[in-house]
Order: C-alpha cells, then structure tokens, then sequence
C-alpha cells in the first residue's frame, strides 16, 4: 500500500528465469557521509550521484570492507527495497505474498511484499521469490517504465539491433531509450539479457525519478487553502473580552467558516490548552489541516458599557469603555471628572479629593488623576447619564475598586534639547511623582526640581549652571516618591542626560478658525508662548489692525490667539500675521507667518449639555463659554414631590451662583433623589461679539449625597530657632522647631518621623538627625504637634543660615499640607577642622590646606619630616597662602655648612640642623654637597627646593599645643595625629 503521492498501481510482475547468483550480502554504511574506495567523482564512473544519494538515504548499502561494488549484478532482493523505497511504499502494513523463500523475519521482507501487494513484482510457479536471483536488463528495463510511467511514442525508431517487435520488452526498451534513460551498452546494441549491477541500478532508477509527476491531492488543497484564510485576527463579539467562554467560541467558529469557499470543507473548533489560544481541524474525505490561533475580542456595535476599571497607581485611576465616549459626559469643561464617583467604603480608605480626567483620542480610555490619592477600598459608580459618542447611554455600573500602591517610582530616561545651551531637564518616571521634598544635582551641583504641568511622570530639573549642546550632563534625584510616599527605586537615581541640539525653526502646520473671536495655530513644535506678546495681529479688508492675544492651546504645539471680532456681517475676511520673531521653547525663531482667515459671526445660542449635582452644588455644563444673562430666576422641581423652589442667581453680592467657562454652578444643597433643573431664556449668553442667549432648557439630575470627609489639609507652624553664639562650639547636637495642626482627623505621626520629609539648605538632613514630637490629643488623633529636629552638630561642615523645609506631612485622612513649611534656621558647625591636605608648591615650598576655616596656626602646631627625620621649627617660614583660601604656605629653610670635608674633599654642604648644635655633623639632615666657592660665609640660610631629588620622605603631621591648639572659627579643636605622605 503507498504512502507517497504517486498515482500509478503498479500491475507489472518480475518473473525471470535465470540463474540464481551468489552474493555476499551488502551491510549498511554510515548514512550521513557515504564514502566507498571504489566510488568516486570521476567521468567513467557514471553511477557517482545516484550511488552517493541513495546510500545517504539508506536506501542501498555497501559492504564491510568500504566498498560499494558497483560493477556487481544487483540481487532481487536489493532492486525491490530501493525500487520501494523511492516509490515510497508502505512497508509495515503489508500483505504477506506467501513465498516459501521469504520469511517475515528477513529485512527484506517489507519491500518485496509492498511490491507484491502493488503489483510491480511476481514470485516463481513454484511459489518462490529467489532474492538472491539478478534481473536482466529487459526486465530492469519493465519495471522503470511500468514504476515510473515513462511514455513509449511509438515513432521512436531504436538504433538497436538486438531489439526487433517480436520481443516482449521491446516497448519497455524503446521507452527508456526515448526518455533519454538509457543509449544501450553500445550505440547499437541493447544487450537485453544482459545481467544490470549495482551501479547502474543506481543510475537507472536516480534518471527515472526526474519524470515522478507528484499526486494532487485537491481535498488537501482545498483544506489548506481554508485554513490559510485564517490569521490571528480579531473578532467582534457582545461585550468584547468581557464574553462567556461559550460566546467566544461560538464567535470564533461564526468567523473561521465565513472564510470557507469550498462547501465540501468542515471546520471544528475548541479551545485550546492555553487561555486565548483556539485549535482549529479543516477536514475534506481524508484530508485534514490543524492549526492554533489567538484571537482578540472586540466590543460589538451595539455594546455601550464600561469594559474595565483599574489601579494604575495611587495618583491615577484608567476607565475603559466598550465603544467611544462622548467627552461631554465625562469631563466638564476645566477637565474635571463627571458621571463617575469613587466613595470610599470604610474610614480607613483615603478621599482621593477632586478628579480631573484625560480621554484618549479613540474615545475608549479615560485617565483620572486624583487630587490627592486612591488607598483603600472605593464603590465605583458609572452613571448612565454617560452617552456614547454615535449616541445611545451607556449602562450604569457598581462596582468595589481597591487601590494599593506599595511600590516605588522607577526612573525611564532623561532628556534634554537646546540650540546653544540649556539649564532645564526632563526626568521621566514610570508614575506620577512629586517634587515636594526631592533633591536634585546636575553635574554635582545643587539644581532646583519642579512638577511638568503637562506630564504628571516627569519632574522639571533646573541647574544653576547652563550645560551646552552636545554635552552629557549627569542628573541625580535624591528622595523622589510617588504620591502613596513610596522612595524611587534605588534612591538616589541618577542618569546621564546628552543635550539634543535643536537648531531648526519651527514652522506653522494648521491654522484653524474657531468661531468668530479664536483662531488655534498648530506648530511643528512646542511654542514659547510669552514670545508671542505683541506678535499676532489680524489686518481687516478695510485697513483696520486688531492685536491678538495669545495663551496656550490643548498642547505645547498650540497656540490660541483671541482678539478678533467677525463684526455685525455674517463675515469677516482678514489676514493673519505672526512676526518672525515668535520662538519655541528652546530659543528657536520661526519664519513670519501670513494666512487669510474668515471669521464667520457667531449666530449659535448655548445649549444646556447636561445637569449634576456635586458637593452641595447644581452644575448645569453648556455647549460653549458662557456669562450671566439678564434672567436670574431659575428654578429646580423635585420630580418625586412636584414641589418647585425658585432660586434667585446672585452673582455678585452674598454670590450663590459662579460661571466658569461653559459651567454655571448653583450653590443650593439637596436631599438626595431625582430633580429638574428649568432655566429660562436669557439666563446666560455665549461670549460672542453680539452675545448669543439661550432658550429655555430643562434638565434632570440625580442627588446622591455621599458621606462627609476630612477634606482640610494640616498647617505647619514654623518655630524659633536659637543658634549658639559665634565662635561658641555648640554641643553635641543642634535643634529647630515647628508645629503640625489639624483640628479634624490629626496629624499622621509617621509622616512627621519620616526624616525624608526634612530638607536644610536645599539637601537632605546629615546623618544622624532624628525627630522627636510631643502631641497634644491621642496618638491616633494628634490634633497639634509640637516637632523638634535633631540635627548632629558634627555632620554640620560650615555654620550656614539656610531654609529648613518640611514637607508631605499629612494628616490621618491622608490630606497632605498645601505648601511646605518653610523657615530659616541657622546650625552652627560642629565639625572639627583637620590637615586635609599637603602638597608642594611650583616654588617648591609646601602648601598645608585645611577642610574649612580656621583662627591660626603657628609653627608649633604641625612638624615637617625629611628624609626621615623632623625638621626644627627653627628651619621653617610660615605664611597664610594668597592663593587658596583655609591654606598656609610652609618655606623650609636650611643652612650652609662651609668648607666641610665629605668624601676626603673639602666642600660646602646645605643641612637641616636636627639637633640644634649650631654646626654640621652627622645627626643632621644632608640635603646638597656643592662646591666650596657657591656660597660664602653671609650665606647663612638658603631655601629648600621640596622638589629636588636630595628630598625623600617628606610627611606632614598636625599636632597639637596644648597652650593654643588649633581651632576652627566655632573653636571646635582639630583632628590631631594625622601624616600626610607628600613625597
């Protein structure tokens, strides 16, 4: 039975007559890499190619001594496994063919069976196979052209003369011999009883495979071609991801057999081992193709639901909706959120303050930052006043959301741009992160940190010092934290900044025309908008100049310029002008800008979008900028009760009524239930230059009053600060004190420990400061707490009058203090001065420096060693240095020895007189030998050049004087015992 793709039956038999041959049986060699002594590359052996491909195969095999033996006539039982196995028989699953010389153990067996079974080979009539018997060549010829379905044109006439028609293999013959399969053992000559060998057997059967015409099996084409149809793709289906296993599957299967063609395909479809994976089977008859795809669920058109809330971090919160969602019912015009209320669940969950919003540009995603955190556990409510942007509401929706955030900020890049040089930096972090009580060094020099207004993750790092363009700047942050306090991950973060060079220009992409006073210019960049003062200006077809005022748009890109009027026509035809001079944020100028523009008069009256009702107040949103009209009553129906209460709006004097861009606010507190806001006409107009007013609007609310919360942050109280007097040394530590206050949930404690929260002269406190606090109230509600800082006078370098900054003290419902408290205080150095450094001068003399100020120093309080031994104060100069503040200058002088024999010549010798005699000899320190004439006697003492190789071993050691030890300017007593190595 075949398991290839060919298509003929074979129905040929081999049955021949001759002599059974004797052969040493063939052995298997190594497939991968066949190599026989008597097979090689060479033009007369013809047979080389196919020899080495079907060896490789394992489909011939030579013989135990490396040989191949192709001259050697091929046995039966070797013709019918290679003529099986290029054929691709089915080996195993076979008919046993009955033969008395053929045992099923016989490694042969299979292929002689399958040959049988096919019909290509026959035994004898008595009932033998004779494996070992060879084929002729007219019987080799036979079973090529039957396996291989050579075509025989009979108009081939054969040059063979041992060939005529009478012989039944003649058509075999002539079919090889027409496929170019054989030329005959001589051109005119066949040799039909020829004996074939192994060699051509091989080259015989490697010409006939290039005629194999592989089988087309169309039911596998036709289910591959279905399932090449599917990709991983996505498929829409009710409620998107959000859809039972079940509707999931049935969507995904709905979607594979839309994509069939061919009606006689079937697919099944289940799911597979791994969540979101699909195992798809095409069958047709036998043939069958298996794949496994991921699929994405999309909402359906008709789905209007919010699709998921999450827990971004403790500052933001992500709502995502099912299909795009009208703005207008979830952010009011100043971006604050609406239709969407987070109440907390116990005492212990953290009022998250006011919420603005940020939808993206899809429409699917609203960001909500929160004015102070999410902590705790929160009843989350969508109202079904949210609308879909193609209409219809979306379902209302309850749900408990719990928020923790236990993990710090991580640092994601730097940058930097300027056209020649900058002192501002842009640290991106992977959260949103506060200034407050972190420190900053650009290059190791203290910079201010500020929150961007655009981007709650970045923090706004401004040098004292200008770092140019192409330059790598590195920015450390000491202490940043999430809004949960959590430390930046490690802290300090540090970061190498290369500032982008930004020479070009920017240039202007769209002008747009907003109604009849606004005209919005998009950049290519982000703009300066200051240099747009006195800038902007539209000219009007009658000559007439109107100056523009420009504020920034939706982004840094754009520009909003306002000031023009379309006038009492329906029209206005002007033409814009932007001076060249305008900049973007980095100083470059942009090319002057020209553009005719139509103001088309503003003829539309604003519309009532919306009405809710938020902390005590009714807020009617409108369609567009709105100011008072001339009607002030308004009035609001309880829609459960009927009663109506009018409200007088009083904007002014005792004021109970606010506008604000498009929101008009009524201070008017309601029980909750359901009610009708009724405004009549006039009550606000728009800001066109002829005022648009409204018409009568009706709109109901919901009232859901939620439960009353701490929403007052703490005050911090800075106290007095007594230093000790100057040039008095302080004791061991120094104090400064303030006062924490909050009368209604108290002071957090652990934020007034938290020694992070503490910064002095713009850094973090010296090690080893601590805080202590006596409360006033419980631990659990400390209404006033009175804090002092404790700082060690010995981590205090220099007495300094600096800023002492306290900050994200919060009280216990997590509201933290609105400004830092901030005062100066001034600590005294406690620090005791040491010798930091000795070095020699160019002149050669010795510069002593000291880590900070000190009141004297004299010659008695420090000793120079010279090769080895101490120098005399005698033979020292001292001085403060002119060049280098807290240094002194040190001149070793040394004295002259006249007419001293050394090495049996007389000589003058310069010496240090270590032990005072008065005179040279061997205890003192040899310095120079020169010649008798260099000196004379009123050269008593010449200067040591401290370079010169004559000097060795030159250290530095403070010491101290019990009668005047050297003091700092506080009269902190140095750090004795010291030795610098100099030289």
């Amino acid at each position: 039975m075949r398991k290839g793709s060919y298509p003929k039956v074979f129905k040929a038999t081999l049955a021949t007559a001759a002599a059974a041959a004797v052969a040493v049986a063939p052995v298997h060699t190594k497939a991968e890499s066949p190599t026989f002594t008597d097979v090689r590359d060479i033009p007369s052996h013809h047979f080389y190619e196919a020899v080495m491909k079907y060896t490789a195969a394992e489909m011939m095999s030579g013989y135990p001594d490396g040989t191949f033996k192709p001259g050697q006539n091929i046995t039966r039982q070797d013709a019918a496994k290679l003529l099986a196995l290029v054929l691709e028989l089915d080996t195993k699953n076979v008919k046993d063919p009955g033969f008395k010389d053929l045992k099923k153990t016989s490694p042969y067996y299979g292929y002689i069976a399958a040959l049988v079974e096919e019909g290509i080979i026959s035994g004898y009539e008595d009932n033998t196979f004779r494996p070992a018997a060879s084929l002729t060549r007219a019987q080799m010829a036979k079973i090529i052209v039957l396996g291989f379905e050579l075509d025989d044109p009979k108009t081939t006439s054969l040059p063979f003369k041992d060939i005529n028609n009478k012989q039944w293999h003649m058509e075999f013959v002539r079919a090889l011999y027409a496929n170019e399969i054989t030329t005959g053992t001589t051109p005119t000559t066949f040799s039909p009883n020829a004996l074939v060998t192994r060699g051509q057997m091989a080259s015989f059967v490697f010409r006939s495979e290039a005629f194999l015409t592989p089988k087309v099996d169309e039911n596998q084409i036709a289910v591959d071609e279905a399932a090449g149809r599917v990709k991983d793709a996505s498929v829409t289906v009710a409620r998107g991801p959000l859809a039972t296993d079940e509707a999931k599957l049935a969507a995904v299967r709905a979607y594979v057999t839309s994509l069939i063609t061919d009606k006689g395909v079937s697919v099944e479809v289940v799911q597979g081992k791994t969540d979101g994976l699909y195992r798809l089977t095409w069958k047709k008859g036998d043939a069958q193709a298996e794949r496994e795809y991921a699929f994405n669920f999309e909402f359906a058109e008709g789905d209007r639901f919010v699709a998921d809330v999450k827990v971004v971090n403790a500052k933001q919160v992500e709502v995502a909706f099912s299909s795009p969602v009208a703005k207008s019912t979830v952010l009011d015009s100043s971006g604050q959120v609406r239709n969407l209320v987070f109440t907390p669940v116990t005492g212990a969950t953290v009022n998250p303050g006011q919420l603005t919003g940020t939808l993206s540009e899809d429409g699917k995603k609203l960001t909500i930052t929160a004015q102070w955190i999410f902590d705790g556990e929160y009843a989350f409510k969508a109202a079904d006043a949210i609308q879909a942007a193609s209409g219809g509401k979306f379902e209302e929706l309850t749900t408990i959301l719990k928020a923790t955030d236990n993990v710090g900020p991580k640092l994601v890049s730097g940058s930097a741009v300027a056209k020649t040089a900058t002192t501002s930096f842009a640290v991106l972090f992977d959260e949103p992160v506060s200034a407050t009580g972190a420190i900053a060094y650009v290059n190791d020099m203290v910079a201010t940190v500020a929150n961007d207004p655009q981007n709650p993750n970045v923090l706004q790092v401004t040098s004292g010092k200008a770092v140019s363009a192409g330059e790598t700047a590195t920015i450390k942050l000491l202490n940043v934290k999430d809004y949960k306090q959590n430390l930046v991950s490690p802290n300090p973060v540090e970061t190498s900044v290369t500032i982008k060079t930004d020479t070009v220009a920017p240039t202007v992409t769209n002008v747009k025309v907003v109604g009849e006073n606004r005209i919005e210019l998009t950049y290519d960049k982000a703009m300066n908008i200051s240099s747009f003062y006195r800038k902007a200006r539209l000219v009007h077809s009658n000559g007439s100049v109107t100056n523009l005022e420009a504020t920034a748009g939706k982004d840094a890109k754009t520009v909003v310029l306002t000031g023009a009027y379309a006038g009492y026509g329906n029209s206005n035809q002007a033409v814009l002008f932007v001076d060249a001079d305008v900049k973007d944020t980095v100083g470059n100028s942009a090319a002057s800008y020209s553009a005719n523009v139509t103001l088309e008069r503003d003829t539309t009256s604003p519309a009532l979008a919306t009405v809710e009702y938020k902390d005590g107040k009714v807020v009617a949103h409108f369609t567009e900028d709105i100011s008072p009209g001339g009607n002030s009553a308004v009035t609001i129906i309880d829609q459960k009760t009927g009663v109506a209460t009018p409200i007088t709006l009083q904007y002014n004097r005792g004021p109970n009524a606010v506008i604000s861009d498009r929101t008009l606010t009524i201070q008017h507190s309601l029980p909750n239930g359901t009610y009708q806001l009724r405004l009549p006409a006039n009550t606000v107009v728009d800001k066109a230059g002829i005022p648009n007013s409204n018409t009568i609007a009706m709109q109901s609310f919901i009232v859901e009053n939620a439960a009353s919360y701490d929403n007052t942050r703490p005050i911090i109280v800075m106290g007095p600060n007594n230093p000790v007097r100057p040039g008095t040394v302080p004791g061991a530590e120094q104090t400064a004190t303030y006062t924490a206050i909050d009368d209604d949930s108290g002071i957090n404690l652990a934020t007034v420990q938290d020694i992070h929260n503490y910064t002095w002269d713009g850094k973090a406190l010296p090690a080893g400061s601590y805080i202590t606090n006596v409360i006033a109230g419980t631990a659990d509600r400390a209404t006033s707490v009175n804090v002092t800082v404790h700082v060690p006078s010995e981590s205090i370098p220099s007495t300094k009058t600096a800023m002492l900054t306290v900050h994200n003290i919060r009280d216990n419902a997590d509201n933290t203090i609105a400004t830092p408290g901030m005062g100066e205080v001034t600590f005294v150095s406690g620090s005791r001065p040491e010798l930091s450094q000795a070095s020699i001068a160019a002149n050669g003399t010795l510069t002593l420096s000291f880590n900070k100020p000190i009141q004297r120093l004299d010659l008695n309080d420090f000793v120079i060693t010279v090769n080895g031994q101490d120098v005399p104060p005698i033979h020292v100069e001292l001085a403060h240095s002119n060049s280098y503040a807290n240094a002194y200058t040190a001149n070793v002088r040394a004295l002259v020895g006249n007419d001293i024999v050394v090495g049996g010549l007389t000589q003058d010798v310069i010496y240090i007189d270590t032990n005072r005699s008065g005179r040279y000899d061997s205890g003192d320190i040899l310095l120079e030998v020169v010649d008798p004439n260099t000196y004379n006697y009123s050269h008593s003492l010449v200067d040591v050049n401290l370079h010169s190789n004559s000097v060795h071993g030159l250290k530095v050691r403070l010491v101290q004087d019990s009668s005047s030890p050297v003091r700092d300017l506080e009269g902190n007593i140095a750090e004795f015992g010291r030795e610098i190595n100099v030289k």
